[in-house]
């Protein structure tokens, strides 16, 4: 397999801490995104669903405020 060299722009904190993660788990921040590509490739899509991300604390807040909401409706 031939190799390309590809140049990318990225924010320098996120790529430090990608390189840091990597390294702890053994690898270089070449071979992590080559294997983000290649799963990519078998998947035909992104090799994870992309979602919102919500924390616990947002989550119960939007549910208490839900349950006040249909308590509020159904009491009127």
């Amino acid at each position: 397999m031939s190799k390309v060299s590809t140049n990318i722009t990225l924010d320098n904190d996120l790529k430090q801490k990608a390189k840091s993660l990597y390294s702890s788990l053994g690898m270089d921040l070449t071979t992590a995104i080559t294997i983000f590509l290649t799963q990519s490739i078998r998947e035909r899509g992104m090799p994870f669903k992309p979602t919102l991300c919500v924390s616990d604390s947002e989550t119960v807040i939007e549910k208490n405020n839900s349950q006040s909401e249909q308590n509020n409706g159904s009491v009127r």
